[in-house]
């Protein structure tokens, strides 16, 4: 709690925030929503939010922040430290969901409420071989042909719904159903009981566990929700619109009675609905759950200019489930130019706009696109033409497996 009940000072703020910012920055003790557009200078205003409540005396020991992945963390600590720097305030801690999940799990050990795991976490490839001989021993015989030929397809489908069991919290013959899968799929039910009964006789634990186990040994055992809850008076909680349900829950266990609860978000950014992501926990849940939070907007993009703002706010009105949120370009935004090129061959209308730049504007530039398979037209074009490039993740048309089959072959032909 915060040992300081004065008028708190706000001289330090910086001048160039937004009074959506400051209003963010300075609210009181309670908990509270925040719907962010892409680009509105969340990472900054959480920073100074939380330099804001260490100056009014909150001890940061008793303050949780906790970020969706590992480089959103980094690159949080680092914000928060130049905002904290030469303040003598010492930040609070910042986990990723993971990380927590871990810790707990270690300790759940350690009080005999978990059997010991080894520390050699199970990579994708070593889930995706049990997955594959798992799929080749109870997918039913009629599928044995199609299963050879679309073994990548197959892996996929089978980690996914392993991966979804474990985030929905609902039993697999219920994530089953609701998925909508044919009864040919019905082997998936046996494959991941299966599958758990390898891991767990391996003592093997993946990244989807370290969350999975610690809270379900905690939704069966309620000394251990004594154990873990009640013991923060804050928590931060960002990218909240990709929160699945076993993420909300373990939010919910730690937070208690007693923390007051931030969880900031963009439910039109919700990209990870197949690992059991839903907007409606930032919409509708958390609302629910924790009783009356202050919603508040950041809706000022400082990444791109009116143009764009303008199509993104056109495109997403056709969203069902979501907040009725406009993005506005911020003034001191630069102006952005959009441009819609109608082509029947996507190599040649990019080549043909790549060859109207110089060399500095191609250095500039970036060409996204919604598949991979689409890049490789594209990618043939810069290469008859030799202008250089680089691919996201080191793929690309050359180690596509259909041009590495053709290579292979002109070798042995040359």
């Amino acid at each position: 709690m915060p040992t300081n009940p004065q008028t708190p000072d706000t001289s330090f703020l910086p001048d160039y925030l937004t009074d959506e910012q400051r209003n963010i920055i300075t609210a009181g003790y309670e908990h509270s929503v925040i719907t962010a557009v892409a680009g509105s200078g969340k990472t900054s205003t959480l920073a100074w939010r939380i330099r804001y409540l260490l100056a009014q005396g909150h001890d940061p020991n008793r303050m949780l922040v906790l970020m969706f992945n590992r480089s959103a963390r980094v690159d949080f600590e680092r914000k928060l430290q130049q905002v904290c720097d030469q303040s003598g305030l010492a930040p609070p801690e910042i986990r990723t969901y993971h990380a927590m999940g871990y810790r707990l799990y270690k300790r759940f050990v350690r009080e005999g409420y978990l059997p010991n795991f080894s520390d050699k976490i199970l990579t994708e490839q070593e889930i995706g071989y049990q997955a594959w001989m798992l799929t080749r021993r109870l997918a039913p015989e009629d599928l044995a042909d199609e299963i050879r030929r679309n073994k990548k397809d197959y892996v996929e489908t089978a980690t996914g719904f392993i991966d979804l069991v474990k985030t929905c919290l609902s039993p697999a013959e219920i994530v089953f159903e609701e998925l909508g899968y044919s009864d040919k799929h019905k082997y998936l039910i046996d494959l991941f009981h299966s599958f758990e009964q390898w891991r767990k006789s391996q003592a093997r634990i993946s990244y989807a566990d370290m969350i999975y186990e610690p809270v379900m040994a905690i939704h069966q055992n309620p000394p251990l929700q004594r154990l873990v809850g009640n013991k923060m008076d804050l928590i931060l909680v960002d990218e909240y619109q990709d929160t699945n349900e076993i993420q909300h829950l373990l939010l919910r266990y730690v937070a208690g009675d007693r923390a007051r609860v931030t969880v900031v978000g963009d439910p039109d950014q919700t990209i990870y609905e197949f690992r059991g992501a839903k907007p409606e926990f930032i919409l509708r849940r958390f609302s629910d759950e924790f009783e009356s939070p202050l919603e508040q907007t950041l809706s000022f993009t400082f990444r791109y200019g009116h143009q764009v703002a303008l199509l993104a706010n056109h495109l997403i009105t056709h969203n069902t489930g979501r907040k009725d949120v406009l993005c506005h370009s911020h003034p001191s935004t630069a102006a952005t130019r959009a441009e819609l090129h109608r082509a029947d061959n996507d190599g040649d209308e990019v080549l043909k706009i790549l060859q109207s730049y110089n060399s500095e504007e191609n250095n500039q530039t970036a060409v996204l696109f919604r598949v991979w398979s689409q890049s490789v037209p594209i990618e043939l074009k810069l290469l008859a033409r030799q202008i250089p490039y680089r691919i996201d993740a080191g793929k690309g048309a050359l180690f596509s497996r259909e041009v590495q089959a053709i290579t292979a072959l002109l070798m042995v032909v040359s």
